[in-house]
């Protein structure tokens, strides 16, 4: 890799980790990626707790990985805001 395509991968990294205000609840670009790809209405959600809710139930039925470590990324970081 080269110093450009290095340069590349990290401004893509941050502007993926960086959050964004959705209704009352911050959520990354990565994490609204993740939510969508499994159809997770999370605008609809007025607050963390309601979305953390909605991904228990889906968690409960099924296993997912990625949406298991999104939504324990999102409980993470409400806990410590």
């Amino acid at each position: 890799m080269n110093e450009k395509d290095i340069q590349k991968e990290v401004m893509k990294t941050i502007e993926n980790q960086t959050y964004e205000k959705v209704n009352s609840m911050y959520l990354t670009k990565y994490q609204k990626e993740v939510l969508d790809n499994y159809h997770i209405p999370y605008q609809d959600c007025q607050d963390v707790k309601e979305l953390l809710f909605y991904l228990s139930d889906i968690l409960d039925d099924e296993e997912y990985d990625d949406l298991e470590n999104v939504a324990r990324e999102i409980a993470e970081y409400d806990y410590y805001r």
